[in-house]
């Protein structure tokens, strides 16, 4: 057994310096361990899909821009690539971030997703297409998916009530677009007004109370 003439104790196994005074030990190791080995942790399933999407959105990008320094006759489209790449990891990590409140994340993804597209849109000549199709859509889908989330986890009332009246809100905000002129394909952010004015005429008339509450906690009134 090694001993630290230092400390004056025995040591199990074979460190190489003492534990405490971090002297080098004397004697003969034991042949065995006294203690039982320890597990090896393993990466959990999550992570471990994280790092192959990361690795294989380097991967892409790397191909991409490759194939267009080799081929530069049709633009630097590869930039665009790039930036879509950044956009979709922007937006995961915000989602990742919110993931412990899902009524919230979808909230955020409704401005988030809004806000690239609106982006993109104005970088390619803007077509209108950010406007008239994926905001509406978005806050409509949004409206659904928040009333499901919150009937199949069973969540209190004031988890998600003032999530759902954002988005209504964001919702009956396109009836401006459409007065406006802002929007060519009406048939999206009309559908998308309706339902957010049917949602927030729910959340007044059965959840008024709830929703003032709610709002009076978050704004400290």
């Amino acid at each position: 057994m090694l001993h630290c003439d230092h400390c004056n104790v025995d040591l199990p196994d074979a460190p190489r310096l003492c534990p405490l005074c971090r002297n080098t030990p004397t004697g003969t190791p034991d042949g065995e361990s006294r203690f039982p080995p320890l597990p090896q942790p393993e990466n959990p399933p999550g992570r471990t899909l994280l790092a192959r999407s990361a690795f294989g959105s380097v991967c892409a990008a790397a191909v991409c821009v490759t194939v267009n320094l080799v081929r530069p006759s049709g633009g630097w489209w590869s930039l665009f690539v790039l930036a879509g790449i950044a956009c979709l990891w922007a937006d995961f990590a915000v989602m990742f971030r919110k993931r412990r409140n899902i009524p919230k994340s979808i909230l955020w993804q409704v401005a988030i997703v809004s806000l690239i597209a609106h982006l993109w849109d104005r970088l390619t000549g803007f077509h209108g297409w950010s406007m008239d199709y994926v905001f509406p859509l978005l806050c409509t889908c949004a409206l659904i998916a928040m009333t499901l989330v919150a009937k199949i986890q069973r969540l209190p009332i004031r988890n998600y009530i003032l999530y759902l009246g954002l988005d209504c809100i964001l919702g009956i905000a396109s009836l401006a677009l459409i007065l406006a002129g802002a929007v060519r394909a009406v048939l999206p952010s009309a559908i998308c007004f309706c339902a957010s004015v049917i949602f927030f005429a729910a959340l007044l008339f059965f959840q008024g109370e709830a929703l003032w509450a709610e709002f009076q906690r978050r704004m400290h009134l």
